[in-house]
């Protein structure tokens, strides 16, 4: 290759890292908004674990169970209604009680209700996938949930107020939604059960026996709950969508669970398929109905019910501070510039080829965590340390192969050709076994296990690629060199007979 095509592809290279290593790591004001809009970085877009950002936390309450400051707010100015109030709730722990609801369940039958629904809500909360979170009963009457609050770092520092703001809600809607307590019916307002007035299941029906998984689906930008039927389930929706056609006005089928609905069916014919699909408007939603559905359809419901209506959501800073995410950050830069200047010295310009390649792997593990939106915590940042090393070390093992075969005697040429070919067994069967762990780690495991598994396979596979991607850039800038061994830094033995 000539100087010219290799300066050519040089400069195209060079310009491209640069101008995404600027998008990927630089936040600032848009010309022209006059300070309103902000253009916040790859790396600040990313969604952080709790450990960087936080955890957002609850504590529900059954009904008929408040605070201490709560019963006192209510406390009535009316002498009578006082009198009745007071006698209406019995103090215990800080905490007060309806008599009423102490008469049904008695402090330890509450108690034992309790744990079988943080139990149950435990089970809800783990298919999120969240890198981590806690259901525990807390004070002996309460449920103390918390889950991360997945702010990107522009969020939690408050610069993307609407990205914030979103996840906010985000975190508002999952927890009541999962939280909703009762039983699974299907209703609508004109074609009901006699014994049930509006709700379309027959009377002591085993709703269990109906629904065979109810699961997210997401394809091209639309989400819905997609809802698969058992062979009476089919019979069922058969008979009742048959009722709903014939309906005046309300042609559709409500999913409650207890009270409140959460889903709408429109019916236009009878629905005889074994799965249907009911259109959410966002993955997070469907996400969680499809959630709480699936756990009441086969029969996990909460025994006792709780107030959501006045629920307090508090978000808590990171455990590990403020600029936990700032220092991870500055930690993972300092140890890829530190790889980069080690390149320089032992290898002197075709450094600069391992150069390229370790900023073209940090660059792809950014894009992959920003697109595929996966939540990093420390150990998914020590995960992509391991990518980094796997990815340097396969350079670095091909490199020293090298030099050994130019010390042989041979040609720079030859030298790379058997150097590829000495170490293309050992690299592939390295790769192929890290990409095959790290895939089951993936999909096997949940929350931040399985998100370390996927990063991991992400940097393993890239890692593979920019192996053979070094090839092609020590020939293009080393073209130019006259001395390729000068220029990698090798020394050639000489044999006698030269």
């Amino acid at each position: 290759m000539g100087k010219i095509k290799s300066a050519i592809i040089t400069t195209i290279l060079v310009a491209a890292i640069v101008v995404l290593t600027l998008f990927a790591v630089i936040s600032c004001t848009v010309p022209g908004s006059n300070g309103v809009k902000r253009y916040n970085s790859f790396i600040s877009s990313i969604h952080l674990g709790g450990d960087l950002t936080g955890e957002a936390y609850t504590v529900l309450y059954p009904k008929g169970v408040i605070t201490a400051s709560d019963y006192t707010f209510g406390i009535p100015d009316d002498e009578d209604k006082r009198e009745e109030y007071e006698n209406k709730y019995e103090e215990h722990g800080g905490l007060y009680f309806e008599k009423d609801v102490i008469e049904e369940y008695g402090l330890d039958g509450l108690k034992a209700k309790l744990e079988a629904d943080a139990k149950i809500l435990s089970e809800r909360f783990d298919e999120k996938g969240y890198s981590a979170y806690s259901v525990s009963v807390q004070d002996g009457y309460t449920i103390r949930i918390s889950v991360p609050t997945n702010f990107t770092y522009a969020a939690y520092k408050q610069y993307d107020t609407s990205s914030r703001s979103t996840e906010t809600a985000a975190i508002s809607q999952t927890i009541t939604a999962l939280t909703y307590s009762g039983e699974l019916s299907l209703r609508n307002s004109e074609k009901g059960n006699a014994a049930y007035d509006n709700i379309l299941t027959p009377f002591q029906a085993d709703i269990t026996s109906y629904f065979r998984t109810i699961k997210k689906y997401s394809a091209g930008g639309n989400h819905a709950v997609k809802v698969n039927l058992t062979d009476s389930g089919r019979e069922l929706f058969k008979n009742i969508s048959n009722k709903v056609v014939d309906a005046s006005e309300d042609k559709a089928i409500g999913f409650y669970v207890g009270d409140s609905q959460l889903l709408s069916l429109s019916v236009s014919s009878v629905i005889s398929d074994k799965s249907f699909f009911i259109t959410v408007n966002s993955a997070e939603t469907a996400q969680d109905y499809a959630i709480i559905l699936n756990s009441v359809a086969h029969g996990q419901t909460l025994s006792l019910g709780y107030d959501t209506d006045n629920m307090q959501i508090i978000y808590a800073t990171a455990a590990l501070g403020d600029y936990a995410a700032l220092y991870l950050g500055g930690a993972l830069l300092a140890i890829l510039l530190a790889v980069i200047v080690y390149s320089f010295i032992r290898y002197k310009k075709l450094g600069f080829v391992n150069a390229i390649i370790m900023l073209m792997f940090a660059l792809t593990i950014v894009v992959a965590l920003l697109i595929i939106e996966i939540q990093l915590t420390v150990a998914g940042a020590l995960t992509i340390v391991l990518g980094l090393a796997l990815t340097c070390g396969s350079n670095f093992a091909l490199f020293e192969r090298v030099r050994k075969e130019t010390k042989k005697g041979k040609t720079m040429q030859s030298a790379i050709k058997s150097g590829y070919k000495r170490m293309l067994t050992g690299i592939l069967d390295l790769h192929i076994l890290l990409v095959a762990a790290s895939l089951i780690v993936a999909l096997v495991c949940v929350g931040e296990l399985a998100a370390c598994g996927l990063i991991f396979f992400i940097s393993s596979v890239a890692s593979y690629v920019l192996y053979w991607f070094t090839r092609f850039m020590w020939y293009v800038l080393s073209s130019p060199a006259r001395d390729k061994f000068k220029f990698c830094g090798f020394a050639r033995e000489v044999l006698a007979d030269e």
